[in-house]
């Protein structure tokens, strides 16, 4: 273990373009709305930048390109306490981007526009960056890619920490039971346990069996919680309501949030519900990360969050 505990993440940074709608497009639809903001954004740059929070050291591997936000992007993650010393720069191409449709209830549709540099090709990785890591979390946007990064981790030492999208991964992929015998915390949301079990401790337990320590289940709303191989589940709720004005991003919150804390030396039942906070300051604000500066930083009120134990 390093000093300060250190957090690596591999993955994307993006530009996001927010649109506020009267209602999502959908089919041979359109929706005529109003330009909410343009932010960096990105799973993993979200991640990145909730984790550095909590006092603990943050690398970002990523790769940008070329356009009229992304040195502002890059800017606010190092004001954030990311470092991106070790991320790639092709200014040959955009920064990859997101589109994203907002409603008045704060749900999104979300459309990325993968510009050739998404995310750095395993080559382009300075994998010394990795020793000394306490944790190493690639996007698992690209199985096999993610799989690659998870092994370059392993092999200096590092756990590695994954977040399952539901569009990302089928259940009987050699690739997602290699990824998750690579893998000791995964994170999902309802929707990506819905794939692999009728219900969200189901699917967590399949997760142990294919290798995981411990798994975080995000139920958005209704809070989140945790099952680790002994069997014990931790649960976190908002009491009362939040009014929420975008859903971007607070996956990523509270992903970054729950290892941060947990590297910072937290219990998981106290990362758990400084990751859940997190999450909820993060639906209150137009962006992935918007929520870390200015008049929204600080935690979510800790009377807010009730946590339960069961052995």
């Amino acid at each position: 273990m390093s000093a300060v505990p250190r957090l690596v993440v591999v993955g994307d940074a993006s530009i996001d373009y927010f649109v506020q709608v009267p209602h999502i497009a959908g089919n041979d639809n359109k929706a005529i709305g109003s330009l909410s903001g343009v932010y960096g954004g990105g799973m993993s740059a979200n991640l990145a930048a909730a984790a550095a929070q909590h006092g603990i050291a943050v690398d970002l591997i990523t790769k940008t390109g070329a356009g009229p936000y992304t040195d502002a992007a890059l800017a606010e993650l190092r004001r954030l306490g990311v470092s991106i010393e070790h991320s790639l720069r092709d200014l040959r191409h955009p920064t990859w981007m997101c589109f994203v449709q907002l409603d008045a209830s704060g749900e999104k549709a979300l459309t990325g526009a993968d510009t050739g540099i998404k995310v750095p090709a395993i080559e382009e990785i300075d994998a010394s960056v990795m020793a000394g890591a306490d944790i190493v979390a690639p996007l698992a946007d690209d199985l096999e890619w993610a799989a690659a990064v998870a092994e370059l981790g392993r092999a200096r030492g590092a756990r590695v920490a994954v977040d399952l999208e539901p569009d990302a991964f089928e259940p009987d992929q050699p690739e997602f039971a290699r990824l998750l015998g690579l893998s000791d915390i995964v994170f999902l949301n309802a929707a990506s346990a819905t794939k692999l079990a009728a219900e969200p401790r189901g699917a967590a337990r399949r997760l142990i069996q294919l290798g995981a320590a411990l798994v975080v289940i995000s139920e958005g709303a209704h809070g989140a919680s945790t099952l680790d191989r002994d069997g014990v589940v931790h649960r976190a709720r908002l009491r009362g309501e939040v009014t929420a004005v975008d859903t971007t991003g607070a996956g990523d919150a509270l992903a970054g949030a729950f290892l941060g804390a947990l590297l910072a030396g937290a219990e998981v039942h106290e990362s758990l519900r400084r990751a859940v906070a997190q999450a909820t300051r993060c639906v209150t604000a137009v962006g992935g990360r918007t929520y870390l500066s200015g008049s929204q930083r600080g935690e979510w009120p800790d009377e807010l969050i009730t946590i339960t134990t069961e052995r």
